[in-house]
């Protein structure tokens, strides 16, 4: 009887609390449905119920998701996800650096790192200025004219190594220059560094430069029927004085000799034995030997007087080759059928070159020695320079080689082909060390150095400095870290 009366009022209690419980959820949703603001007491009523229940867990939550701006959603887990809303990101996510990193809807992770990043650059940009203060700075371009790769080894004033081997290159070069016809001889005015070529059928001697252009065609007739002074050979007056540098030409056809001056005109004319064919200058009498085939003589023309003087073939050594100038050039050659002079030209040109600066730091190095802070490197093209060599000699004479990967150099502020070397810091330039690396084919590299010269007052300590009478010391100056960014990583 009384378990009977038990069950009828549990199951009456029961039935009064399940109908009541539908009329206060009802009540609630209606109250709230339209109404954001109190949509947003709701969630704030669960986030303090949540803060006070969970406070060792919700600040840990509060510590990985929040911001300096003291946002409290982001402690409840269904508002840790960011939603694609930049206003909301400028609210939860601002910083002390501002807010132009977090204007997208990534990352906290990925939104700290830009923060970081950024605190890096600005850095750097410390540091760059703390090297212009403090330091000297030295700038060493490097330029690679040749197409291959090539060794290059800087300072070390005291060995006799070369920048690079071989130094320089030959290049053999020809040009083919169209004179007149039927060129026979030409020689080398050392008067002008000129040319003279005597064209035996176009009755004319043309004057080249070197490098192949034609001066000028001096005519020595003014007949136009080719042929009737045939010059076929040259000499040149080589006495210091005032023909020095005069060019004569003989014509085989019309016995005579001209004298061609430094006007590239024809100045005055000497007649000649019949058929000359051969004319030298002698030095020791100031005279041009003329070989005349025809008479069977010798004519010599005194180059000031004008005087002449004929040897018959008879007498010995009247054609002798006493103090005869070499005035044949070995680097010309005439092709008489194709009327051409070739000219071969030999020059040596050089594979590396370094500017001026490099090479007066290099010799003031030997013997005042400096000490390196940083270094900077920029390379043109898209090769790297991927490693730098420090080579230093020991006082037993040993090399000691420290390599350098200039790969985990790259510059902070991501240019392509910069490296920011902070690994040589405390590397001295001196006549003992030396740098050596690879440069690309064609390839301009240029160092940028910070250093101090090796000065006492820089070693000394301030109050050993001042007792020595050196006001300007300031003591061992204070370091920066070798890392620079290493307080912010």
């Amino acid at each position: 009887m009384h378990k009977l009366l038990f069950i009828t009022m549990a199951v009456f209690t029961m039935g009064a609390t399940i109908k009541l419980a539908p009329n206060k959820t009802d009540d609630i949703a209606c109250e709230s449905c339209d109404d954001p603001s109190v949509i947003k007491r709701t969630i704030h009523s669960n986030e303090n119920a949540y803060m006070n229940n969970n406070s060792v867990k919700y600040r840990n939550q509060l510590k990985k998701w929040g911001t300096r701006s003291g946002v409290m959603h982001v402690a409840l887990p269904e508002t840790k996800k960011p939603i694609c809303d930049t206003t909301r990101d400028s609210r939860f996510y601002a910083t002390d650096e501002g807010v132009m990193e977090i204007s997208d809807c990534s990352s906290l992770s990925r939104k700290r790192n830009l923060i970081k990043d950024q605190k890096q650059k600005e850095a750097f940009k410390n540091y760059q200025k703390y090297l212009y203060k403090e330091f000297d700075v030295m700038q060493v371009v490097v330029k690679n004219h040749t197409p291959e790769i090539r060794d290059v080894c800087l300072w070390g004033g005291n060995s006799d190594k070369p920048i690079t081997d071989p130094l320089f290159i030959e290049n053999d070069e020809s040009i083919d220059v169209l004179v007149g016809t039927h060129p026979q001889q030409v020689v080398l005015n050392p008067a002008n560094n000129l040319l003279y070529v005597a064209n035996q059928l176009s009755d004319s001697v043309s004057v080249v430069e070197r490098n192949g252009n034609v001066v000028a065609t001096i005519p020595l007739t003014e007949n136009t029927m080719p042929g009737t002074v045939s010059p076929v050979a040259l000499a040149v007056n080589t006495n210091q004085g005032y023909f020095y540098g005069m060019v004569y030409v003989i014509g085989s056809v019309s016995n005579k000799m001209y004298h061609l001056g430094l006007n590239h005109k024809v100045v005055d004319i000497n007649g000649t034995g019949k058929r000359p064919t051969e004319i030298r200058f002698d030095n020791a009498t100031n005279e041009l030997v003329i070989k005349n085939v025809v008479s069977k003589s010798t004519t010599r023309i005194n180059a000031q007087t004008q005087t002449q003087t004929v040897t018959p073939w008879g007498i010995p050594n009247q054609f002798r080759r006493v103090d005869e100038p070499d005035v044949t050039p070995d680097f010309a050659k005439v092709f008489t059928r194709k009327n051409l002079l070739t000219i071969f030209n030999s020059s040596k040109s050089p594979t590396v070159t370094i500017n001026d600066e490099y090479h007066e730091e290099r010799e003031d190095f030997k013997f005042s020695p400096g000490m390196l802070k940083h270094l900077k490197i920029v390379a043109s093209g898209e090769r790297r320079v991927n490693a730098l060599q420090l080579l230093q000699k020991s006082i037993a004479w040993k090399e000691i080689c420290k390599t350098l990967s200039l790969g985990n150099y790259q510059s902070p502020q991501s240019f392509q082909n910069v490296s920011e070397v902070f690994g040589v810091d405390g590397s001295m330039l001196d006549g003992q060390n030396s740098w050596c690396f690879k440069i690309g084919g064609l390839q301009t590299i240029t160092f940028i150095l910070y250093y101090k010269k090796m000065e006492m007052y820089n070693l000394l300590p301030e109050k050993a400095s001042l007792a020595y009478g050196v006001q300007m010391s300031k003591g061992i100056p204070k370091r920066v870290p070798k890392n620079p960014f290493k307080s912010i990583l």
